[in-house]
C-alpha cells in the first residue's frame, strides 16, 4: 500500500527476527515512543499538493502499522490509533491494519471507533508451536487470544486474515492445525512471508538466542545470500509455498505471497483487499500487482503503459536508479538500457 500510517516508532513485542529499520535496534532502547495524532491528521487530510492528496482523493487504502505494531500495550496509555480509526471513520475511509494484538480492537471504544469502517485486519504470527512463539515473538499476546480476537471481529463484520510473517517451513508448526483453526475464527486470507535474515544489525545472533542454536547452521533448507539478507532461494520458496496454497484451498482459503513465488496470485493485490467492498482503489502501477509485466528488457514505459500513477516523475528516477533491483531478489537491472528482467 502506498499509504503508510506509523502510530508509532519502535516496538516492545521483542520479536527475534524483526529487522524492520525502526526496529532494530529496539531491543537497545527503553521502548517504543507515539508519533504525534496531529502529524497523522494532517498527513492524510491537511496536505497541500502533495502525492498523498491525490491517493486521499482516490480513496486509495491507508495500512496503518508497517513498522511498529499499532495495538501495541504503549497505546493502552497514548491510543494514537484509537484517534486514528476514530478520524478515518468519520470519513468512512478504508484501512489496513496491522497487529500482534487484534484483542485491544475488541474492547468496546474500539468496537465503537471502527464500527462501518472498512477495515482489513491482518493478525501477524509466525509459527504454531505456543513454545516456539513465546521465544520469538516474546512481547505478543499467545495464539489462542488472537485467534478469539480475530473471531470476535469477523462476527462484527470486520475483514480478518492471517498474516504469516515471517515464514519458514521449518518453524511454523503445524500448518494443518493452524489453518483449521484460523479458518474457524473467520480468516480466508492467508498472506506468506518468506523468512529473511538481515546481515546487519545482529539479525542472525537475536534469532539464534531466541532459538537456542544457530539457525543458519542448522536448517535444511536452502538459504541464500540475497544482498542484505539472507533468504530461502527461489526455488525452494515455490515448492514450499505451493504445499501452503493447497493447504489452504483445502480448507476453503487462499495464500497469497508479494511477489507471487508460485504464478497463482495472477498478480492481484497481495493484501488480498481486491474485491473487498470498500476496498475497490488499489496501486494498479505497484510492482506486487504489475510486477508480471517484467520479463526480459523491461522498460519503465512498457511498466507504466496506461497507469495513471500520481508519482510517476518519482518512480522513474527510481526505476532508472536500479532499487528494484536491491530491494527483489529476483530481479536484475540493465544499467545500459534502463531496464529489468526476471531471472524466474
Amino acid at each position: 500500500m502506498p499509504l503508510k500510517c506509523e502510530p508509532y516508532s519502535g516496538c516492545s513485542g521483542g520479536c527475534a527476527y524483526c529487522s524492520r529499520s525502526g526496529l532494530r535496534d529496539a531491543h537497545r532502547v527503553k521502548g517504543p515512543e507515539a508519533n504525534s495524532y496531529r502529524y497523522i491528521e494532517k498527513f492524510f487530510f491537511h496536505n497541500k499538493e502533495r502525492m498523498e492528496t491525490e491517493l486521499i482523493k482516490r480513496r486509495m487504502p491507508v495500512q496503518i502499522g508497517v513498522n511498529s505494531d499499532p495495538l501495541q500495550p504503549i497505546e493502552r496509555s497514548h491510543r494514537v490509533t484509537l484517534r486514528t480509526l476514530k478520524l478515518l471513520q468519520d470519513r468512512e475511509y478504508p484501512a489496513i491494519i496491522t497487529t500482534k494484538f487484534p484483542d485491544r480492537l475488541t474492547e468496546p471504544t474500539y468496537m465503537w471507533a471502527i464500527d462501518g469502517l472498512p477495515l482489513v485486519i491482518q493478525c501477524s504470527v509466525s509459527t504454531e508451536d505456543p513454545v516456539l512463539l513465546s521465544r520469538l515473538e516474546p512481547g505478543a499476546p499467545p495464539l489462542d487470544e488472537r485467534l478469539e480476537a480475530l473471531s470476535t471481529l469477523h462476527e462484527a463484520g470486520a475483514h480478518v486474515m492471517i498474516r504469516l510473517a515471517p515464514y519458514a517451513p521449518d518453524l511454523v508448526g503445524d500448518v494443518e492445525s493452524l489453518l483449521v483453526r484460523a479458518h474457524d475464527a473467520g480468516v480466508q486470507t492467508v498472506q506468506v512471508g518468506p523468512l529473511k535474515i538481515y546481515h546487519a544489525n545482529g539479525s542472525r545472533q537475536r534469532l539464534s538466542e531466541a532459538l537456542g542454536y544457530d539457525y543458519l547452521q542448522t536448517t535444511q533448507l536452502a538459504y541464500e545470500n540475497c544482498g542484505v539478507f539472507s533468504a530461502i532461494t527461489l526455488e525452494e520458496q515455490k515448492d514450499h509455498v505451493e504445499q501452503l496454497e493447497r493447504a489452504a484451498a483445502e480448507h476453503g482459503m487462499e495464500a497469497l505471497t508479494c511477489d507471487d513465488v508460485t504464478g497463482h496470485r495472477a498478480w492481484r493485490c497481495c493484501c488480498g483487499i481486491d474485491g473487498l467492498e470498500g476496498f475497490e482503489a488499489i496501486a494498479e502501477w505497484a510492482y506486487f500487482v504489475n510486477g508480471h509485466r517484467i520479463n526480459d528488457h523491461c522498460s519503465f514505459e512498457e511498466y507504466m503503459q496506461g497507469h495513471d500513477c500520481p508519482w510517476h516523475a518519482e518512480f522513474e528516477q527510481e526505476w532508472n536508479s536500479g532499487k528494484l533491483e536491491r530491494a527483489l531478489p529476483e530481479l536484475v537491472f540493465n544499467q545500459d538500457d534502463k531496464t529489468y528482467t526476471r531471472m524466474w
